[in-house]
């Protein structure tokens, strides 16, 4: 009987380096547990916010210096462009470092903003035309003011966490290796390919995201471990 409840006692810790073994859970319900017992990563997030607000002021700030002596064609959509294309590179990097720190969860370490931070310097290289395509087109969208913009820039942001993930899992997919992989998860694992949709289209919502980065990048990052 003893035996028994040690190899019982073993195979529940058996896992993600002493987690309970989640395999009989959804993927979407696995990153919760492991988002909720590790909520310091959304300090990477609430960093990028301040950065975000402090760029925006600077930006904005120029912007209305420039409008007032008299240069005010075409001021507002460029300085939408600029709002844009940085927010869009601040959030792509943003994704890349909770990416290693989701990676240092699901591997059973504890998140580490250092070493995610040290990594994602390592790997810019790879990251960065990804980076770059996305400031693009956030700029672009932020820029012409087109109405639910923010729905395609969402739509673009679930590659962002796919690739992102696939880096630090050791592959580099491409934008369109990674649509292929996407849409291919569907027949697989529906749900969490919904609620992967989901939360990148809620990963621009101010606040809000603080939490939703982390979770679902939680759940790319358990999705392309499994699929």
């Amino acid at each position: 009987m003893r035996e028994f409840l040690k190899s019982g006692l073993r195979g529940w810790f058996r896992g993600y380096g002493g987690w309970p073994t989640y395999n009989y859970r959804p993927l979407y319900l696995q990153a919760f547990d492991f988002f909720v017992k590790n909520l310091g990563m959304i300090i990477p997030a609430i960093i990028a916010l301040i950065i975000s607000l402090i760029v925006g002021f600077v930006v904005g700030a120029i912007g209305a210096a420039l409008a007032l002596t008299g240069l005010s064609i075409g001021i507002v959509d460029a300085i939408g462009f600029v709002i844009g294309f940085i927010s869009g590179i601040i959030i792509s990097f943003l994704i890349l470092i909770e990416a290693y720190e989701a990676g240092s969860v699901v591997n059973g370490n504890l998140p580490d903003i250092g070493l995610a931070w040290q990594s994602t310097q390592n790997t810019r290289e790879k990251f960065l035309p990804t980076a770059l395509l996305t400031g693009l087109i956030f700029g672009v969208l932020s820029a012409l003011r087109i109405p639910g913009s923010f729905l395609i820039e969402g739509l673009f942001l679930v590659l962002v966490y796919v690739v992102s993930s696939g880096i630090v899992s050791g592959v580099r997919p491409g934008l369109e290796q990674s649509l292929n992989w996407y849409s291919s998860t569907f027949s697989k694992d529906g749900v969490s390919s919904l609620i992967l949709l989901l939360g990148a289209i809620l990963s621009l919502v101010p606040i809000l995201n603080l939490f939703v980065i982390p979770y679902t990048e939680l759940l790319a990052t358990l999705m392309v471990r499994k699929y």
